[in-house]
């Protein structure tokens, strides 16, 4: 069977640089004390991602679009049968389970950033925005940022899960074609969106970013 390229590198080096991020995140917020510097500076890096994400999930490649891999209730419940059927149909990119996951897990990231940039540890560590708003608002941030950490460590667990349940029972490898973009299928290759689209889009997401977490707070 013919190998085609399913996923770009813009979004294969998104997924990993995610994955480190997200995992670094939770060990220095653990730690605590000088490696919480770390902890606000890999925040800032996933939301330079997410923002990424969020305009290459709308003009990126096919498989990476919301479009493309975000389905209706019928779909994911037909998928969900096939699944206990053991009758795993073919399907390029993410399949109606996964791309819920891309979905679930987007929010629950995008949560956890933005309301670090208002939280505060009443210790050394204030979000850079926490002088921009009310102390009550300062405190849900702040309690939503400590509970939603375990919503996210629950999300990457079902989703590892997911992984090596596939892997296992399904014998269906996930993780390879995440890592060299390729797989085996029948069906014609999707498009592939320009990699200098993805720098500039980066690009813009990081000074975004920066202007957010270094600019803006210093405005009067």
């Amino acid at each position: 069977m013919p190998r085609i390229a399913v996923w770009d590198a813009p979004t294969r080096l998104f997924h990993w640089a995610l994955a480190v991020l997200v995992v670094f995140s939770f060990v220095t917020g653990k730690i605590g004390g000088g490696w919480m510097a770390w902890h606000v500076k890999s925040g800032y890096a996933i939301l330079s991602l997410l923002a990424f994400r969020l305009a290459w999930g709308i003009v990126g490649s096919e498989t990476a679009r919301f479009s493309h891999f975000l389905s209706g209730p019928r779909t994911a419940v037909a998928y969900v049968r096939a699944l206990a059927a053991r009758r795993l149909p073919t399907v390029v990119g993410h399949n109606p389970l996964g791309g819920w996951m891309v979905a679930l897990m987007i929010a629950l990231l995008l949560l956890q950033a933005g309301t670090g940039l208002f939280a505060d540890d009443d210790i050394a560590t204030q979000g850079p925005l926490a002088a921009k708003v009310s102390e009550a608002w300062v405190g849900r941030a702040t309690a939503i940022h400590k509970w939603n950490e375990w919503a996210i460590v629950a999300a990457v667990t079902l989703h590892v899960s997911a992984i090596a349940f596939y892997h296992l029972a399904l014998r269906k490898d996930l993780i390879g074609p995440m890592v060299h973009g390729r797989m085996e299928s029948d069906a014609a290759a999707p498009r592939a969106a320009p990699v200098v689209l993805a720098a500039v889009l980066f690009a813009i997401a990081c000074g975004a970013v920066y202007w957010l977490v270094a600019v803006y707070p210093r405005a009067p």
